[in-house]
């Protein structure tokens, strides 16, 4: 039962996603397998996630390019937080039974709740890339959620009976679904006998908010999407690229224009489950997301046959104020090409935060004639942290 709530929770977001949008989540199966790091090595068609000066950089053959469909989950139960509630709401149901073992139940599983998170990332995006010598463009759309779900153990104050303190616990999931569509533009300049490469996408944003807090013992992680906000704002990002025989130096800035988003406020009545519910008081949640500005810098060695490449991003995000979410990340790939056909790659992400634990990544892409592109990707880090990216791209 636990595998299919988890399932249901991806698949809810997932669907959500499709009509919302995106956050700093990028979905791209041939760059994700390399870990991430796209600031320095992602091509003309996909450069537009990552950097906005990549978009000038095509071969002689590339007259456009179009990249659709783009998907991609990501899931972390770090702690098993869903065996944890679901030990906790066991033992509530044997008490109103009778049953003293849901004592037990109760105080075991506030014990093993205590650290757990369970987040989520879902999300797709579609471009279209015209590159030219004069100035390239390139347009998409990308769509994303990212949720957080996390107990407030003992939420009104201090109390050492694990029965009590289970009637005042509280879980509670929040989401952000942005979806954002804009166009890049790039092009190449000489600057002091140098090759380099400059970008702009100015872009539209939308996002929602969803707010989900309840008592342990009614809550339902099926149940996330509630107290919907919404809004729309105006962003820009920005890139450059220099090139060194085949090493490319990069950076980029996300999102330069800093946006508070607020979500709806919750209000959480505890009661006392063994008194006929007298009440115990009311514990109000509300959370900010702050989408700022995120400034990466990348290196990659590039060839014909073989790419390696890191990015690290200079600061750190804050993301769900008060939510210890917060992220800066390490990324490191390398990319082996087989004749132009078959692409085999790997990478390593690490959060500088200390929020997620080292992540493992893996994929293959398959490219027949070097004009039509599948590319598959796949995470795992020790936390309970699991994920895929799928794309399918055409060059003509």
């Amino acid at each position: 039962m636990k595998q299919w709530i988890k399932i249901g929770l991806l698949s809810c977001a997932a669907a959500t996603s499709t009509q919302v949008n995106a956050t700093n989540y990028s979905v791209d199966g041939r760059i994700d397998a390399m870990g991430g790091a796209g600031t320095a090595s992602a091509d003309y068609l996909t450069g537009v996630f990552y950097n906005p000066a990549l978009v000038a950089i095509y071969s002689r053959k590339d007259d456009a390019g179009l990249l659709l469909p783009s998907f991609g989950l990501q899931m972390m139960d770090r702690g098993g937080i869903v065996d944890d509630v679901e030990q906790v709401q066991r033992g509530f149901d044997k008490l109103v039974k009778n049953d003293p073992s849901g004592h037990l139940d109760i105080e075991s599983g506030l014990n093993n709740l205590n650290g757990d998170a369970l987040s989520f990332n879902a999300g797709g995006a579609a471009a279209i890339a015209i590159p030219n010598r004069y100035l390239s463009m390139a347009f998409y759309a990308k769509a994303s959620m990212e949720g957080l779900t996390l107990p407030d153990i003992n939420a009104l104050g201090a109390t050492s009976d694990a029965l009590e303190m289970a009637d005042t616990t509280a879980i509670g999931t929040v989401a952000l679904g942005l979806m954002e569509a804009g166009v890049a533009f790039a092009g190449y300049t000489d600057f002091l006998g140098q090759n380099i490469t400059i970008g702009v996408t100015p872009k539209i944003q939308s996002y929602l908010t969803y707010t989900y807090v309840e008592k342990i013992n009614n809550f339902n992680f099926n149940g996330y999407d509630k107290n919907k906000t919404t809004g729309n704002s105006f962003n820009v990002d920005v890139g450059a690229v220099w090139f060194y025989g085949p090493w490319r130096f990069a950076a980029a800035g996300k999102n330069l224009i800093k946006n508070e988003i607020e979500t709806a406020k919750v209000d959480v009545r505890f009661t006392d489950t063994q008194n006929s519910g007298a009440d115990l008081g009311t514990k109000s949640y509300q959370y900010n997301y702050e989408l700022t500005p995120t400034y990466t810098a990348g290196v990659a060695f590039m060839t014909n046959y073989f790419i390696l490449t890191a990015d690290l991003d200079l600061n750190e995000q804050e993301r769900f104020v008060g939510l210890d979410d917060n992220v800066q990340m390490f990324r490191a790939g390398a990319e082996f090409d087989l004749l132009y056909q078959i692409q085999l790659r790997a990478g390593f992400k690490k959060d500088l935060a200390g929020t997620y634990d080292d992540a493992f990544t893996a994929g293959i892409g398959f490219s027949p004639l070097n004009m039509f592109h599948f590319d598959l990707a796949a995470v795992y880090a020790v936390d309970s942290t699991y994920g895929f990216s799928v794309n399918m791209a055409y060059e003509y």
